[in-house]
């Protein structure tokens, strides 16, 4: 039997990944305000940027999701609620609380708004669910601290739409939810507030951890020279089980990454849209066939190693984290451009990184596709030569290749 069709949902942390990740094959996108977002280094959208956005996306047959997720003090209502009011004019497919009070402020100043709950209110009952349903909420992004027999067993449950993580990384306290940040890097980097700055991901150099109550319990830690990351958990990669999960019956697929590269947008959502197309096809013996080259694509978009976690029942292994390196891993392609047009005779890149003549790139556009092409000459967009494209400049090079506006040139390996 064929699993049910379920949205995939991208990260889209400012305009040129939004047109990344619909570009390479995400149903629904989720972005931030300039506030209220638990990513607050993400770029973000302001007003006339939503406006852009949900218009760009509904012209695609696509869906824009709002996060207004942070947890506030009383001090900052006030400007939430207004700006509830302004979603409630531009109009998106869905706004993300994890709070109650800015629940309750939604229902009360925009109530034509559709809720989503945030993965921060860390839902992982039934009981829950319909709590949450009842107040208003049409949808609920789960915690991830879920296995897929418990996904699977909640789905059966509710006919709540419900969304779970699939891709990305992920936080070393229940949901999200840690004070490490604000303990060690000030009041100003809270992540409920979206300032998370990720000491867990930070190098620590003790060699071991004794516990100051049994100090004879000591935990060794391994080391290079740059120190240990005994926090630094593997990415969740839930591509090695992606057919148990689309048949838990969730709704949507969620990636996360606003804060992350257009590279890493785009090559994650065209993975997971690869593979979910060749489940919902029915054809799972060639999923699994393609399923090394696919971990092997996604591995070029990452400086983490994998792991299922909790999906599979990882997440207290060993091997879910990373004492011998930590986050700068392998590290991910480097993005030479994004294009812009194809012409029969010449390519024409805006470039986020230079470019000269003999360099060679891969041009990676939505299906898996991937042209090879070396870089023989450079030019302007108005034809005049140039002998080096650096950052930010467009430029143009002869080539004849079969890709669209919208894909990827990175260097080749």
């Amino acid at each position: 039997m064929k699993p049910p069709k379920v949205e995939l949902v991208a990260p889209a942390g400012n305009p040129a990944k939004l047109r990344a990740a619909l570009h390479f094959g995400a149903d629904a996108a989720y972005v931030g305000m300039k506030r209220h977002s638990l990513r607050a280094h993400a770029g973000n959208f302001d007003d006339d940027e939503l406006a852009w956005a949900i218009r760009y996306a509904h012209d695609r047959g696509k869906r824009l999701y709002v996060a207004v997720n942070v947890q506030p003090f009383d001090d900052e209502l006030v400007d939430i609620e207004a700006a509830l009011a302004r979603l409630a004019q531009l109009g998106p497919d869905g706004v993300v609380v994890g709070d109650a009070g800015v629940l309750r402020l939604a229902r009360r100043v925009a109530p034509q708004l559709r809720l989503h709950l945030s993965t921060q209110a860390s839902v992982v009952n039934r009981e829950a669910v319909e709590e949450w349903g009842e107040r208003g909420v049409e949808r609920i992004v789960l915690a991830r601290e879920l296995s897929l027999e418990r996904l699977s067993a909640l789905a059966q449950r509710t006919t709540t739409e419900l969304e779970v993580f699939a891709h990305g990384a992920m936080c070393v306290a229940t949901s999200g939810r840690c004070f490490l940040s604000l303990y060690w890097a000030g009041e100003h980097r809270d992540p409920r507030h979206g300032t998370c700055a990720q000491p867990c991901r930070w190098p620590y150099l003790e060699r071991t951890v004794a516990e100051a109550r049994y100090p004879e319990r000591e935990h060794h830690l391994e080391q290079d020279e740059r120190g240990t990351y005994f926090f630094d958990s593997r990415d969740l990669c839930a591509l090695p089980v992606l057919d148990q999960l689309v048949r838990t019956g969730v709704h949507a697929l969620k990636v996360e990454g606003r804060t992350r590269s257009v590279h890493y947008v785009a090559t994650v959502v065209d993975v997971y849209r690869e593979a979910l197309d060749l489940l919902t096809a029915g054809d799972e013996s060639q999923w699994r066939a393609r399923v090394p080259e696919l971990m092997g694509e996604l591995g070029r978009s990452s400086k983490r190693r994998f792991s299922t976690h909790f999906l599979a029942g990882q997440q207290d292994a060993i091997e879910t984290y990373q004492p011998d390196g930590g986050s700068p891993g392998a590290g991910e392609a480097v993005l030479v451009g994004t294009v812009r047009q194809v012409a029969t005779d010449f390519v024409e890149l805006e470039l986020h990184n230079p470019v000269e003549p003999g360099t060679r790139l891969e041009f990676r556009d939505r299906g898996m596709r991937c042209e090879p092409v070396t870089v023989t000459a450079l030019a302007t967009s108005e034809g005049s030569r140039v002998e080096r494209g650096r950052a930010g400049a467009v430029v143009r090079f002869p080539a004849r290749l079969s890709i669209s506006p919208g894909s990827l040139a990175r260097r080749a390996e």
